[in-house]
């Protein structure tokens, strides 16, 4: 799976400006195996209408490959390059992680001229930021992206995580916490599927799709 990462240029845009990193799970495995199962949806699909089957081939490769088509056509029509970028957005501004004064992390997106707006009155508490020329739009903010930054790390660093939140949520921002493993695991919207193993039954991450009705079965190995 790394080899394939490194092979599609995933690496490449993954990890920070210190160096490239490999994804945490095995996207090159868990893509493959998504891009067949659709695959062999189509096919049953046509195979039902047309009464004929198709073979079908799924590479590691060209399944991550068809990830990359932002990072490549970018590369290929345009003169932006993306760049590692850590947990910040590569190509939005703000849009990233940021430290509260109680040491924990969120992270949140501005993502069009209206969100900027909210962010400036509403969180930084600095309405005129939007009259400044370095910050007239996302492309100057990318630019200008540690002077924006230092604004915003010093106001978070006034908040807790939990008040940072909330002043996110009144201005009309997404957001969410940087969780660690253990808070995943413990997280209130995680959904879990009880599985018989021969060591006995273990609560497993449900699968994603909820069907209308649905009782989650106990698996059997």
């Amino acid at each position: 799976d790394l080899i394939v990462q490194a092979e599609t240029g995933l690496c490449a845009i993954t990890g920070t400006k210190h160096g490239p990193a490999r994804v945490g799970v095995s996207v090159c495995d868990i893509s493959a195996g998504m891009t067949a199962h659709s695959a062999i949806l189509q096919a049953l699909f046509q195979r039902e209408r047309t009464g004929r089957g198709t073979g079908i081939q799924v590479s590691l490769f060209d399944a991550v490959a068809d990830w990359m088509n932002v990072p490549v056509l970018q590369f290929d029509y345009s003169a932006y390059q993306t760049m590692r970028a850590g947990v910040n957005h590569p190509s939005l501004a703000p849009y990233g992680a940021y430290r509260c004064a109680d040491g924990k992390d969120v992270i949140f997106s501005v993502q069009n001229d209206r969100e900027w707006a909210n962010f400036c009155a509403k969180f930084l508490k600095q309405p005129e930021l939007t009259r400044r020329p370095d910050f007239a739009d996302n492309m100057k903010r990318l630019g200008n992206r540690a002077a924006l930054d230092e604004i915003v790390v010093q106001r978070f660093a006034e908040l807790s995580s939990d008040e940072a939140m909330t002043e996110l949520e009144a201005a009309g921002l997404a957001y969410g916490r940087l969780n660690q493993v253990e808070h995943v695991s413990k997280h209130p919207h995680l959904r879990r599927l009880s599985v018989a193993t021969p060591s006995g039954v273990i609560e497993m991450i449900a699968p994603a799709a909820i069907f209308d009705g649905e009782k989650a079965p106990l698996l059997r190995p």
